[in-house]
């Protein structure tokens, strides 16, 4: 009597990698929602047991952040000395927040101190273009983060239901208007055009390199 091995899927026999297991991830968003990814769910898809992926990821969160990771990748950072400033981080603040909204929940894991590697260069180039403006290292850190708390406050406000007008009237008209206010991309802006005034006003030129 001889042995015959069991046939075992393509994802079995090939090790896992985080590039397969993000892209995995990415469409099991797009099937069921984040809120239905977990562990064991795509740890199934890949044709694996749950302790494999383990091996790999940590959690759900690390999923997410690969997710994330990978469409921040997709963003061509430009030369810092090709424009102004001012005019960079819009198109990168820009391009940022496009990338993650296209998987609403992302941000929430994606711009946090666990930093993969494409989130990571975008940061420090951001860090490194505020130098380049004329900060100090402990300047140019403190006009990033408030960049990124700026960012992160106006996600958490288009993705979170707890922030969506209710159709029925208000008990407080004045809370309301005020609601409408904070959802309104032209509140983003003008945080966004005041805090690169305070940080990089007409006067400063970049430092020569």
């Amino acid at each position: 009597m001889f042995f015959v091995p069991s046939k075992k899927s393509v994802n079995e026999r090939a090790p896992l990698r985080r590039s397969l297991i993000a892209s995995t991830v990415a469409a099991m968003i797009d099937e069921v929602g984040v809120e239905n990814v977990t562990m064991r769910s795509v740890a199934a898809r890949l044709g694996v047991s749950a302790m494999a992926l383990y091996h790999h990821v940590e959690d759900k969160n690390e999923l997410l952040r690969m997710v994330g990771d990978d469409l921040l990748g997709q963003i061509a950072l430009p030369d810092p000395d090709s424009r102004d400033p001012r005019e960079l981080f819009i198109e990168i603040v820009a391009a940022a927040m496009d990338a993650l909204r296209s998987v609403p929940g992302l941000s929430a894991v994606v711009l946090t101190s666990r930093l993969l590697p494409n989130a990571r260069n975008i940061l420090l180039y951001c860090i490194h273009l505020f130098e380049r403006a004329g900060l100090e290292p402990d300047a140019a850190r403190e006009a990033y983060a408030g960049l990124h708390q700026l960012v992160l406050g106006r996600l958490l406000v288009e993705e979170s239901p707890h922030f969506q007008l209710s159709p029925a009237p208000h008990l407080d008209d004045e809370i309301r208007d005020y609601l409408k206010a904070l959802r309104s991309s032209a509140s983003f802006e003008s945080a966004l055009s005041a805090l690169l005034d305070h940080y990089l006003p007409p006067s400063r030129h970049r430092r020569p390199r």
